[in-house]
């Protein structure tokens, strides 16, 4: 029992820090791609009017567009809460039944999310709000499928990688690297050959 509680404290950190790299890295994308005009779906004000019942914009800042929204805060803590969810299914389903490399598994980790924002987030919006959202938010222009899509697969991509690397005790341990190992990999040149010569042995005196 003691021998598994190192591993079992790395997959927590593993959950935690992935998922909130996830979420916050899928908040940048689709916010941004709102802002940009790409699609007309906003993920930070509609969950959060639909979680907080009511928002209006406020003057402010508009870090990943939900500073500045009343009812912002709610979709942050939301989507992290999501995020950490959703690696912790990473860990406990999808690294133990995909006995593939991180990226297959960040594949599989994406079609879940984006099937989970179709299946469990778009009918709560639904119910809880008047205008209408559509099929994987259809309704709110037609690439907003496509850019959810691909937002939970570049986010999942990114948290099943950290996952990956948090989970191994190799990374919590420090490295000691020496100046000439750091250089020799920079460089691909031997630093032993950039050292200088030893003095050769002295001239002999010059007859007269």
């Amino acid at each position: 029992m003691t021998a598994r509680l190192p591993a079992l404290a790395r997959g927590v950190a593993g959950v935690l820090i992935g998922g909130i790299i996830t979420a916050l890295t899928f908040l940048i994308m689709v916010q941004g791609s709102f802002r940009q005009g790409i699609m007309d779906f906003d993920w930070g004000h509609v969950l959060g009017t639909s979680i907080h019942g009511s928002a209006e914009e406020t003057t402010g800042g508009q870090a990943l567009d939900v500073i500045g929204d009343t009812a912002g805060p709610d979709a942050l803590y939301a989507t992290l809460i999501a995020g950490v969810v959703l690696l912790a299914f990473h860990a406990l389903v999808v690294v133990r039944f995909v006995r593939k490399p991180w990226p297959v598994q960040g594949l599989v980790l994406g079609v879940v999310a984006f099937l989970a924002i179709g299946v469990i987030y778009m009918p709560y919006v639904d119910a809880n709000l008047d205008t209408p959202i559509g099929l994987w938010g259809s309704d709110q222009g037609s690439w907003t499928p496509v850019v959810l899509g691909l937002s939970a697969l570049g986010a999942c991509q990114l948290g099943a990688r950290v996952y990956d690397l948090a989970s191994r005790p190799s990374w919590w341990q420090s490295q000691e690297i020496t100046i000439d190992e750091t250089l020799e990999s920079l460089t691909g040149v031997d630093t032993a050959s950039l050292e200088l010569p030893e003095k050769g042995a002295e001239k002999s005196s010059m007859r007269p």
